[in-house]
């Protein structure tokens, strides 16, 4: 009897979703074979989500991110941008980055990691629009194109193993902010993720706000 109700309970346990299939990530043995495009969300509420294509079937957001002013008497005032994830780890914090707003001071915390923002972003040749990614994950941004509304077009690679003149490696995401400049009410923002990005979602999202942040700056 005991045994059974041992089995019982493996069994259901074993039914549950997991973080992987709640939100619509798939693991490593399930990396989907074609771009899926995320919306994030209107701003409300001091906060907006990250949302999975209408067409799946379980609607629900990938991340949540927030915006707050730190008022620490001792620092410049800042913009305080915080990423948590969703799903069967609700709020649990991803990243937060921090930008002056009279000041240069930039600070972003990952994980362990705290530091200043350069240390994890730079420009490359400085560029203003073109940049390496380099806290955990290598990653490289490119967003010189400029679409016909005014948007940014900003596509993510990994870099190459040659760095011999080239930088356009595999492309693994691209991200659509609205334009800068348009009259309201602006687009939603938009990022697609290709196969091979969707296990570097964190990384991804998180580098691409803070490139978001250094456009508009």
């Amino acid at each position: 009897m005991i045994l059974d109700t041992t089995k019982n309970q493996l069994a259901a346990d074993s039914a549950l979703p997991n973080y992987d299939t709640a939100v619509g990530i798939h693991p490593k043995r399930h990396v989907p074979q074609a771009p899926i495009k995320y919306d994030f969300t209107g701003w409300a509420q001091s906060s907006m989500f990250l949302m999975p294509p209408r067409g799946f079937p379980i609607q629900q957001p990938l991340y949540r991110i927030t915006v707050e002013l730190d008022l620490n008497p001792f620092l410049p005032v800042s913009h305080v941008t915080k990423v948590f994830r969703c799903g069967d780890q609700e709020n649990e914090l991803v990243a937060e980055f921090s930008f002056a707003l009279n000041h240069k001071r930039a600070v972003l915390s990952m994980g362990d990691t705290v530091t200043r923002l350069s240390n994890a972003l730079f420009s490359v040749n400085s560029t203003p629009k073109h940049f390496n990614w380099i806290l955990g994950h290598r990653l490289h941004w490119d967003c010189r194109e400029m679409l016909g509304n005014g948007s940014p077009l900003c596509v993510c690679y990994l870099p190459p193993s040659s760095t011999a003149g080239q930088y356009e490696g595999v492309k693994i995401a691209s991200f659509i902010p609205p334009p800068p400049d348009a009259s309201p009410p602006l687009p939603d923002a938009t990022i697609t993720i290709f196969p091979q990005g969707h296990q570097l979602m964190d990384h991804i999202i998180v580098s691409a706000l803070v490139v978001e942040r250094m456009l508009t700056r």
